[in-house]
């Protein structure tokens, strides 16, 4: 798929899912929860493709990104969970891994989640999804900042 294909699909599923009644509130509920309702309306957009929440696996390894524990000093290993992917279950690497997707509520940016997806779309990286967004959800808009090649894009 092409990029404004990817980015229309999303506008598609970003539609249908405010249009859901009776309406997800998202000022209450858990990022994960968005997550997953978002999740459901997109697969009818990607045909073929397998879409994932929190898919913590790299084949048969826990998916890890390098360095991503010195972001917080909460976070005690490399290992990762992105909120949302478009991929092929079970393969790897370029023409696979589609979209990751990070969402948080009333948060413009989140340091981790740039980095993360910066090295989640870094073609030289382990990942090198074609794209990723980041979301910001503000009352009932949904914010979006884009990666590709490891750095945001307008």
């Amino acid at each position: 798929m092409t990029d404004e294909q990817v980015k229309q699909a999303i506008q598609q599923a970003f539609d249908s899912l405010l249009a859901e009644q009776p309406p997800l509130d998202f000022h209450i509920v858990h990022e994960r929860s968005t997550a997953h309702r978002l999740a459901l309306h997109l697969e009818p957009c990607f045909k073929g493709w397998n879409i994932d929440c929190e898919y913590d696996r790299y084949g048969q390894f826990q998916k890890l990104l390098e360095g991503i524990r010195a972001c917080d000093e909460r976070r005690r290993t490399d290992r990762i969970f992105p909120d949302v992917i478009v991929h092929h279950r079970g393969q790897n690497g370029p023409g696979h891994n589609l979209l990751v997707v990070e969402l948080k509520k009333d948060a413009a940016q989140d340091p981790c989640d740039f980095e993360k997806l910066q090295g989640m779309t870094n073609s030289h990286g382990s990942f090198s999804y074609q794209l990723g967004l980041y979301v910001n959800i503000n009352r009932d808009e949904f914010d979006c900042t884009w990666f590709k090649e490891g750095a945001v894009v307008e």
